[in-house]
């Protein structure tokens, strides 16, 4: 899940300024006022977007190519474009009491539904903006791969970025709302959040692989000499999914991802570009890649790690009533600032947004990281044949060689080495410099460094294994002991 997103989805959400923002009729001048402020921010949005995007093609046209200067560039001004778009909907949701405002003013009331999904219009709204105003720019730094009209643009950025993520925020929308009418009891005890995100974390690691049919245009890999190999290294390997899919991308993304917990219900995507500029064994290597998330039970533990993270954070900011008192005891704060105001709720969201954000780059990212290499040794490992002294180097998955009975096999120099032109292609495809950082995958370059460590040293590679079990069992531990104590800190607050 994108960061700005899921911020953008406490911050509509998790601090549920709704309860206090609702309250008290709101006249159709204002409704119209805060309405249009609410449209100028999202403007503003689009127009900062317009502008680096108009930057940046201006540098490309002047030096006749996409330098590297203009590609990092450009990561920095999306990030800036995030950025501003949480800060926008922040304003947006407290400053000018957006829940108020379609509740109240649009005279929605509660509806099922309905009126969450116009609380979160604006932030889906500054995102298009902001992915059309770098249309352009984009565009410029990938001519290869053919135009592509901005209609068909903004419907690809839509699908990859929201498309996962809003059917199951309307789920957990629709959920809560019949709990509350249904179980009002229920509605009011601590113990709902953390039970409705527990069942919604099972919702979406059963649903997801329907959720990525649905947003994502992807067809099946045709039959043939690639869809043999895998096919073959999947049963090698004792994996099981529904199917093997490609990823529509217009050629703009090299990249693969797995869907789904269950061997029944689950999906090895596979982008058109990496199928159309890679080779075989490559795609073999990223194939395996996928396969050792499943085979690690990442998407399990992330699933986990996530919902168990935001039923704390939540419990946490519904605890703090009055944040600044909080932070300085014994100070002297002005009636604007008292518990219920609109200022108490917008500091309210200042002082947890850094929290968030800080622990979601610095934990998650953690484990992410891990979880990647761990993918890395898995993908090397499904293309070696198990002799530490190869090459020679034996083909298991494209002739007619029998399935060894001990798979997956040890690593090999070759696997290894497969795999490393794999990431590095991946890469240079995508226009990534090796040593650029990413906080959930670390630098290509980095995870090439670490790869090249474990040729001809087995020991190595048990130790990592060892690391990554027990920092597994670390962060479970701080968590389920944070989630017990906001559970008890929860009951103690009810009357």
């Amino acid at each position: 899940m994108p960061l700005p997103l899921l911020i953008a989805l406490f911050l509509a959400f998790g601090l549920d300024p709704s309860a206090r923002l609702a309250a008290g009729p709101m006249s159709w001048s204002e409704t119209l006022t805060r309405t249009g402020e609410a449209v100028s921010g999202v403007l503003a949005v689009g127009l900062f977007a317009f502008v680096l995007g108009k930057v940046i093609v201006y540098r490309i046209v002047r030096r006749g190519r996409a330098s590297s200067r203009a590609r990092r560039a450009y990561a920095l001004g999306i990030r800036a474009v995030d950025v501003l778009s949480v800060l926008v909907y922040a304003w947006i949701v407290y400053d000018q009491g957006w829940p108020r405002v379609v509740r109240s003013g649009f005279g929605l009331g509660d509806p099922v539904l309905v009126d969450d999904a116009l609380i979160f219009l604006p932030f889906v709204l500054a995102q298009l903006a902001g992915w059309w105003g770098v249309y352009a720019a984009e565009g410029a730094l990938k001519p290869s791969r053919g135009p592509v009209g901005l209609g068909r643009y903004l419907t690809l950025k839509a699908r990859q970025s929201l498309g996962m993520v809003l059917p199951v925020a309307a789920l957990y929308g629709v959920g809560s709302d019949l709990v509350r009418r249904r179980w009002p009891d229920l509605a009011a005890s601590p113990w709902e959040q953390p039970l409705s995100l527990a069942a919604m974390g099972i919702v979406v690691l059963t649903l997801a692989p329907a959720f990525v049919r649905l947003a994502w245009p992807t067809r099946s890999l045709p039959a043939g000499p690639l869809r043999d190999r895998l096919e073959h290294l999947a049963h090698r390997l004792g994996f099981r999914c529904t199917d093997i899919l490609i990823w529509d991308t217009n050629q703009a993304v090299v990249n693969a991802g797995v869907t789904g917990s269950l061997p029944w219900f689950r999906y090895v995507l596979l982008t058109d570009a990496l199928v159309e500029h890679l080779g075989p064994h490559e795609i073999a290597a990223v194939f395996g890649h996928e396969v050792g998330h499943i085979a690690h039970r990442h998407l399990m533990y992330f699933g986990f790690f996530i919902v168990g993270s935001v039923a704390v954070l939540t419990s946490l900011a519904v605890g703090v009533a009055d944040p600044l008192p909080w932070l300085l005891p014994g100070a002297a704060w002005p009636s604007w600032l008292a518990e219920g105001t609109v200022a108490s709720d917008l500091a309210q969201a200042l002082v947890f947004l850094p929290v968030i954000g800080v622990y979601f780059l610095v934990v998650f990212g953690f484990v992410s990281r891990r979880f990647e290499r761990q993918a890395d040794v898995f993908g090397c490992r499904s293309v070696s044949c198990g002799r530490l002294d190869c090459p020679p180097h034996a083909d298991l998955d494209g002739g007619s060689l029998p399935t060894p009975e001990a798979s997956p096999l040890p690593l090999c120099p070759v696997g290894i080495r497969i795999f490393v032109t794999a990431l590095t292609s991946v890469a240079m495809l995508n226009g990534m410099r090796p040593s650029a950082w990413s906080w959930r995958h670390g630098s290509i370059l980095k995870r090439i460094r670490f790869l090249e460590t474990l040729i001809d040293r087995p020991e190595a590679e048990r130790r990592f294994q060892s690391r990554v079990r027990r920092m597994r069992r670390v962060v479970a531990a701080a968590l389920i002991g944070a989630a017990a104590l906001a559970a008890v800190a929860g009951l103690a607050r009810q009357p």
